[in-house]
């Protein structure tokens, strides 16, 4: 009876996305709000997983916004939506940061831009042992920050990554297996003297 119950619910849900999808394309702005409103946070999360900087992965957010409501009618599928964002901000991501770089006279370098990382979600250390998380997490390749402040700043669940992602739940939780592992490795090069603090109730 339970399931009957849940398929009923997901089918009644698909088909409010469907509904609301149409509406979008068409034009009707709280349509598409309602559509695009919750995977802010993915959104989010992968343009301060590539940028590292909370202002300016809030300026891409809205940027996604609008991009997105003059190309919706671009996708197919509704069930496209979230690879289709973070496809779209990784995109304005690295637009910006080419153009950065250019500003700059510089080489782009979007997979080491020394800049800060969000920590992961409720650690609790102190502040110099924060400083050194931030630091191992900004020296990991962009595919391992952008899963890591999936996964723990915005608490997506595997089958939610691995939709925006386009990848299959195997794959993401590989691909998480081997962010925390390589994390834990740029963790164990904390000179001693932190580390000693770290392991004494920092990273647990």
């Amino acid at each position: 009876m339970m399931v009957k119950q849940d398929l009923a619910s997901n089918l009644k849900e698909e088909q409010t996305i469907r509904e609301r999808f149409q509406k979008a394309i068409q034009g009707d702005p709280d349509a598409f709000w309602a559509l695009i409103e919750p995977y802010s946070g993915l959104v989010y999360s992968v343009a301060f997983g590539i940028i590292k900087d909370p202002e300016i992965a809030q300026d891409v957010l809205h940027e996604v916004y609008v991009k997105s409501f003059h190309s919706l009618n671009n996708l197919r599928s509704p069930g496209r939506l979230s690879s289709w964002l973070h496809s779209m901000t990784r995109n304005l991501c690295y637009d910006f940061l080419r153009k950065q770089n250019m500003a700059e006279g510089k080489k782009a370098d979007v997979y080491h831009h020394a800049t800060k990382v969000v920590p992961i979600y409720d650690v609790l250390i102190q502040k110099e042992e924060l400083q050194q998380l931030e630091q191992a997490l900004s020296n990991l390749p962009e595919p391992f920050r952008v899963i890591l402040g999936m996964k723990y700043m915005n608490r997506l669940s595997c089958r939610e990554i691995s939709s925006a992602l386009d990848i299959s739940v195997e794959a993401t939780k590989s691909r998480l297996f081997e962010a925390r592992r390589l994390l834990a490795r740029k963790m164990n090069e904390v000179p001693k003297s932190k580390q000693s603090r770290l392991n004494n109730g920092g990273l647990k």
